[in-house]
C-alpha cells in the first residue's frame, strides 16, 4: 500500500481548527489548510470510531469543540449586534418543543400527536351538550343553542367548508 502524503500532525490539526474557529466551514478549512476534503471526511470518520488511534478521536473531538465554538461565537456576536434578529431567529426562537422569548410556538396538528379528528369532533359536541344543559335556567338561551347544535355535521366539518354563522 503506498504511502499518503498526509500525515495527520499537531500543526495540521491546529490550523484546520483555526480556521473552523475563525467561522469557516469544516471541509473549507481543511482544504485551505492543504487537505482534501475526502480525506478530512475519512479522518473525521476515523475518529469517532471507539477503536482509532488517539490522534484521529482528538482531532474529531477537536473539529467539533471548534464548530460548536464558531456558532457559540456568531450566537453571541448576534445577540450584541441584533438583539431582536437573535431572539426571533436565534437559540431563543420559539418552537413547539421548547418555548423562547417571542411568539408562541405554532401549535401541533391533532394528526400529528396521532389525534383522531372524529373523536375531537365528538368531544366538541358532547361539550356544547353539556353547555346546553347548563342553561336550563336560561329557556331562550338554551333553545337557541340547542337550534344551532342541531346544525352542525356529525362528522367534522372539511377545512374548506363554510363556517356556521
Amino acid at each position: 500500500m503506498a504511502q499518503s502524503r498526509y500525515r495527520l500532525t499537531a500543526a495540521l490539526q491546529e490550523q484546520i481548527v483555526a480556521y473552523i474557529r475563525a467561522g469557516g466551514f469544516p471541509h473549507i478549512a481543511a482544504e485551505a489548510a492543504g487537505l482534501p476534503r475526502h480525506l478530512f471526511a475519512r479522518w473525521l470518520e476515523r475518529g469517532q470510531r471507539a477503536d482509532a488511534p488517539a490522534a484521529y478521536r482528538e482531532f474529531a473531538r477537536a473539529v467539533m469543540e471548534a464548530q460548536a465554538q464558531a456558532r457559540l461565537h456568531a450566537e453571541l456576536t448576534a445577540l450584541t449586534d441584533k438583539p431582536l434578529d437573535w431572539l426571533k431567529a436565534g437559540p431563543g426562537k420559539d418552537s413547539a418543543d421548547n418555548p423562547g422569548w417571542t411568539n408562541p410556538g405554532k401549535p401541533r396538528s391533532a394528526s400529528a400527536d396521532g389525534a383522531d379528528k372524529g373523536q375531537i369532533w365528538a368531544e366538541v359536541l358532547a361539550l356544547l351538550g353539556r353547555c346546553a344543559e347548563g342553561l336550563a335556567a336560561y329557556p331562550e338561551a338554551r333553545a337557541a343553542l340547542a337550534a344551532w347544535i342541531a346544525q352542525l355535521p356529525a362528522t367534522p366539518p372539511d377545512k374548506g367548508a363554510r363556517k356556521m354563522a
